[in-house]
This record gives C-alpha cells, sequence and structure tokens, in this order.
C-alpha cells in the first residue's frame, strides 16, 4: 500500500524508553523518516498514522513526533518551521470525493487519521459556499480519501485539497510537521532533522528506489516526492501555515491562533542530484 510501510505502534507501552520519535507511516513522509533511526540509535522508534504519532506525543510516550498540523497547534507544541510535508498546488494524494452534487453537500465522511486535511475541506467550504459541512462517518454525501485511494479515484467528482487550496489563497499548505514536548528537546535535535531531510532529497536515486519498494501501484514517485510535495520550508510555507490558522480560527475549527513555531538556523537549498 502507498500509505503504509510497517507499523509497530501497537507494542507494549511499557516498552517504549524514556527517549523516543516517532514518525507518519505514509510515502509523502519518507524523505523526513528515511535513515533518521541512524541519527537516534538510541531512541525507540514507531511509525503510525498521524493521529497515532500525535496521541504518542500527547501521552508524553515521545520526545518528538511528525504530526499533522493541526495537532501542533491544538495541543500548543513547539514544532520546527524549517521542515514538513507540504505543497504548491495539486498533490494527488489528499482529496474531497463528493457523491452528491457539489452544492448539495452537507456532510462528509472524514479520515480518522488525517486530521488536517478533514479541517481543511470544511474551511474550504466555507470559503467557497459560505457555508459549513459536517463530518460524519456514516455520510453519503462526501469523503475524505487519502494514500492509495486518492491516487486511484476515478471519478471527475473530486477535489485535490492541495490545489483547492492554492485556488483560494495563492499560498503552499503545510500538511505535517515536527513537534516536540518541548522548545529544548526541539532545539536540540532540529538540526539532525533538517540533515537528514537535507541527505535524503539529495540522494535521489536511492530515495526513489526506496520509496518505490514501499508501494506496488504504477504511481510516479519521483514527481510526487519531488514535484508535488516540499519538504524545506520557507517564508510563503510560513505564510500559508499562517493564513490556514487564522482562517481556522476566524469560522471556529481552531480555539485559538497562537503557535509555538521554531526556526533554527538558515539552512542550505537543497540541489538533489541531477
Amino acid at each position: 500500500m502507498i500509505e503504509n510501510y510497517k507499523s509497530n505502534f501497537s507494542q507494549d507501552e511499557s516498552e517504549i524508553n524514556s527517549r523516543g520519535w516517532a514518525g507518519i507511516k505514509y510515502l509523502n513522509a519518507y524523505p523526513l523518516v528515511r535513515g533518521l533511526e541512524e541519527d537516534f540509535p538510541h531512541w525507540r522508534r514507531y511509525n503510525g498514522t498521524p493521529s497515532e504519532c500525535s496521541s504518542l506525543l500527547d501521552r508524553g510516550k515521545v520526545d518528538i513526533a511528525l504530526v499533522p498540523l493541526v495537532g501542533a497547534v491544538l495541543n500548543n507544541w513547539p514544532f520546527l518551521s524549517d521542515v514538513g510535508i507540504a505543497c504548491h498546488g495539486p498533490v494527488e494524494s489528499v482529496k474531497l470525493i463528493f457523491h452528491t452534487p457539489l452544492n448539495k453537500v452537507e456532510t462528509y465522511k472524514p479520515d480518522l487519521a488525517s486530521q488536517t486535511s478533514n479541517l481543511m475541506a470544511r474551511l474550504l467550504y466555507n470559503l467557497e459556499f459560505g457555508r459549513d459541512i459536517l463530518p460524519n462517518p456514516r455520510s453519503e454525501d462526501a469523503e475524505i480519501v487519502i494514500g492509495d485511494r486518492a491516487f486511484e479515484a476515478d471519478t471527475p467528482d473530486q477535489i485535490d485539497l492541495g490545489k483547492a487550496w492554492f485556488d483560494e489563497t495563492g499560498l503552499p499548505f503545510v500538511f505535517g510537521v515536527w513537534a516536540a514536548r518541548s522548545d529544548e528537546i526541539l532545539r536540540e535535535v532540529g538540526p539532525a532533522l533538517i540533515a537528514r531531510m537535507q541527505a535524503n532529497l539529495r540522494d535521489r536515486d536511492l530515495l526513489i528506489y526506496g520509496a518505490s519498494r514501499l508501494t506496488g501501484k504504477l504511481i510516479n514517485v519521483k514527481d510526487y516526492l519531488y514535484s508535488k510535495l516540499h519538504y524545506q520550508l520557507g517564508e510563503l510555507d510560513q505564510l500559508g501555515i499562517n493564513t490556514f490558522v487564522d482562517l481556522a480560527f476566524k469560522y471556529g475549527f481552531l480555539p485559538t491562533r497562537k503557535m509555538r513555531t521554531i526556526s533554527l538556523e538558515p539552512i542550505q537549498t537543497v540541489e538533489p542530484q541531477v
């Protein structure tokens, strides 16, 4: 499956060391987590869905975790503003599929692992139609689909949420970020997280080979990881984050617009191998 590489989230919590990290198990996170165990050899590693990673961090079972942007804001976790999972236009792997005319949609089936995408769909619907749509696990109106199902969706009745956000704002959208239990921990490990991302993206052939082995689907992994997504965040990405949080607060989807972002020293532009 494109969204899955082996998760060990279900291990007994008593086995979790005092130092640990949790990485999202989906393909879009691969450039951020590939080889990270080499940088933290004595830390316990966990792979899971975005919501599982958030749960581990929330319960203090890991020190750092790759989490949905919404989770970082809701929990007031400090997060790196230099690195994340982002798109600047169509992303192809995060969609709203509608089964009734778009302007008639009243509810949607959320993806329980994709907190940010769920909120994004509601926000975009408010901006486009001036009214909300409500999450309902039994909805037959529409549904959020990510990963394999999004790539394979063979219907004109769909909205690419990355494209919809860009069309509405002209800005990138950041789905996931590295968050930590404290500012001190994030400043301690942040340079290693940035360096790992840069090294992975430079080693294009190895990254694509490893990513391709995660999926049996016929998709263009190179295009997805290097064109549809980007991982080094800049000023436009921060503006996208601020705009998303401000709008979500305005429409009552977030209780606060305050964020604890941490930016480390400027990092070099990634120049992947040709």
